[in-house]
């Protein structure tokens, strides 16, 4: 090995690692205590089955949800929980209807709508399992900030390990001139066996927008993206989520 090197080698490695240490600071420092409100809207698309015969649904609900003192809070207006009910009326006449506000509505989740207003868990997760590749100046969307390239190695449990084959992620993280992520954008592509005889393959790309309000880390918009197929069937969702804060 050629010594003369040693000396830039170690100090690009104290870079990135000051690189993660400095975003993981600055995110512990955003501990998500202040009161916020927003109005959430959900939407979401799927396609399932195969290409001859593929059955499509969409749907979309508002809400307005809240977090502070007294908890976490998830207001639906009443005239759309009432037309998710006459959607389960219709479809206990007849299967083959579709039920696109109920889907919506059950696609809000509490715990990701936590996640949401204080965005910072989700990242410093990510961070656990990542390692820098790559940092350098860019701009986003016109505003200069730097691009941290991750490696992301997820943990998967003893019964999980027996039928993922081959597993890649990856991460991108946009730090503005505060310390701050303005964006992030994760890929993942897994394939693997399942009883022996199926073979499944998946993607997912998800990509998110903060912005901060007060000592919290919002996610302001959040896009989930997902491929995948297995024994002989395809599928494709997409869900869209974006927050207004108040």
């Amino acid at each position: 090995m050629n010594l003369r090197w040693m000396p830039c080698l170690l100090v690009c490695a104290v870079m990135h690692a000051d690189a993660l240490s400095d975003l993981r600071g600055a995110l512990a420092r955003l501990n998500g205590q202040e009161p916020v409100k927003a109005n959430l809207v959900y939407q979401f698309w799927s396609q399932q089955g195969d290409d001859k015969q593929p059955v499509v649904t969409e749907g979309r609900a508002n809400s307005q949800v809240e977090d502070g003192p007294q908890g976490l809070k998830i207001c639906w207006n009443r005239s759309l929980i009432q037309t998710a009910a006459q959607e389960a009326r219709a479809k206990a006449l007849d299967p083959e209807k579709k039920t696109p506000t109920r889907r919506a509505i059950e696609g809000v989740k509490a715990i990701d709508v936590a996640e949401y207003l204080n965005g910072s868990d989700e990242l410093l997760r990510t961070l656990d399992q990542a390692q820098l590749i790559e940092e350098k100046a860019e701009t986003w969307q016109g505003r200069p900030a730097r691009l941290l390239s991750l490696k992301v190695t997820p943990r998967l449990g003893q019964r999980d390990k027996k039928y993922v084959k081959e597993l890649e992620a990856t991460a991108k993280i946009w730090i503005g001139a505060d310390g701050l992520p303005l964006a992030s954008e994760t890929q993942v592509h897994m394939k693997g066996r399942a009883l022996l005889v199926i073979s499944f393959e998946q993607n997912q790309k998800q990509e998110y927008r903060y912005v901060r309000a007060g000592n919290r880390l919002v996610v302001v918009h959040h896009v989930d993206e997902s491929s995948g197929s297995g024994g002989g069937e395809k599928g494709q969702t997409k869900t869209v989520v974006d927050l207004s804060l108040i």
